[in-house]
């Protein structure tokens, strides 16, 4: 929980950021491999506890929504990823994108 974010509702840090794009960049890795090296990154995950999307999430998973929470959550860290500059290719994430999309508009 970082309680100094205020315009994102998560970002990704880890100490050595410049390091880690550099040395994303330089092994053109994948997205399923991209998870593996996420984990030995030793990354930091901070939540805004204030920013409306992480309060929805909350309602959402207290609502037994669980589709729908698993479906945010995945893509707001995709979305810090991003951000923090740790995807390779951000039309990857795009699909995860468009199925939250439709999950949401199924009601209209």
């Amino acid at each position: 929980i970082n309680t100094k974010l205020d315009q994102h509702p998560c970002i990704i840090t880890t100490n050595e950021m410049g390091a880690v794009r550099h040395f994303l960049k330089t092994n053109l890795l994948q997205r399923n491999k991209q998870q593996e090296i996420y984990k030995l990154l030793q990354l930091n995950f901070d939540i805004n506890p204030k920013h409306i999307l992480i309060k929805k999430l909350f309602t959402l998973h207290k609502s037994n929504n669980t589709e729908l929470a698993n479906m945010l959550a995945q893509q707001l860290i995709d979305n810090a990823l991003v951000t923090a500059g740790l995807v390779e290719d951000p039309r990857l994430v795009l699909t995860g994108l468009n199925k939250l999309l439709e999950k949401v508009l199924e009601k209209y």
